[in-house]
């Protein structure tokens, strides 16, 4: 014991803990000391639980629900005193989340998801919900890897094989990864596969016979188009899901930025740092 007593970061601890309750108590607060749990809080803590363990609390288990929730109340208002929150990069980022999400609240309240606001929208965007091109083609392929001139292969192929329908020109390409038939595709689908270059181009070629040769990023095809379905607008109600995540997401973002800048008037922002270029100070100075 006497050992123990003479230990330096025993010493070390003991001064700790006494400078920890001298604090605490030049720093109390009788308002601030009442930790209040109430019907609303026990409420939040069982559907909590249910949504996890689907089954309501236990009465043992909402006491324990309950020490924790008060464990982290006493806990979270000490860091506080303390200033442990200041300079946390955690801390900042989870308070400015807490902000967005109390802005997308709001725009939720000022401009709800209602049929009137979505209809009015959708007049607004109609465009962004064209409906694709989609295609019924064929096509074969000549890569530079097989061919020293793949466009004059592909043409000369056309040349002696381009009357003939679609099963007659199979085989006469190279040997591809994607399918020979492509039915009911749409331009998505081609962008993400034959890249948007390849798909412009089918907008203009004639239907019914082979085409080509047309690049990709894979070599030069040619193409037989047995069908072609136009973009068209589609009625409201068969896309209302798509312009309602559309539409709460823009009003979402243009709340953000209206709150930002109002609070930001609140404040002067000054850029001292002087590792940046000038243009860059300059730009930033500018988007304050």
């Amino acid at each position: 014991m006497k050992r123990l007593i003479k230990e330096p970061l025993i010493h070390f601890f003991l001064l700790g803990t006494l400078l920890f309750v001298l604090y605490n108590q030049v720093n109390k607060n009788d308002t601030e000391q009442d930790i209040i749990v109430d019907n609303a809080d026990v409420e939040h803590m069982a559907e909590l639980w249910r949504m996890q363990w689907q089954r309501p609390p236990t009465s043992e288990e909402l006491e324990g629900l309950i020490d924790k929730y008060v464990n982290q109340e006493v806990l979270y208002r000490e860091a506080l005193k303390m200033n442990l929150d200041h300079n946390d990069e955690i801390v900042k980022r989870r308070l400015a989340q807490k902000m967005e999400f109390l802005g997308q609240d709001l725009s939720g309240m000022m401009a709800p998801a209602s049929d009137e606001n979505l209809k009015a929208y959708f007049e607004d965007h109609k465009k962004d919900f064209t409906t694709p091109y989609r295609y019924t083609l064929y096509q074969v392929i000549f890569t530079a890897d097989n061919h020293s001139n793949p466009v004059e292969q592909a043409k000369a192929v056309l040349k002696e094989y381009g009357a003939s329908d679609v099963q007659g020109m199979q085989g006469k390409g190279d040997t591809f990864l994607l399918d020979y038939a492509l039915e009911g595709t749409d331009a998505f689908y081609l962008n993400r596969e034959f890249g948007a270059h390849f798909t412009k181009q089918l907008e203009t070629l004639a239907t019914g016979q082979w085409v080509g040769p047309i690049a990709s990023g894979y070599g030069v095809h040619l193409v037989y188009i047995a069908s072609k379905n136009e973009p068209e607008i589609p009625a409201f109600e068969t896309v209302k899901d798509a312009v309602q995540r559309d539409y709460e997401y823009k009003i979402e973002q243009e709340s953000q930025e209206a709150i930002l800048k109002a609070l930001k008037d609140n404040y002067k922002v000054r850029i001292t740092a002087d590792n940046l270029e000038k243009a860059t100070t300059k730009e930033l100075a500018q988007n304050q």
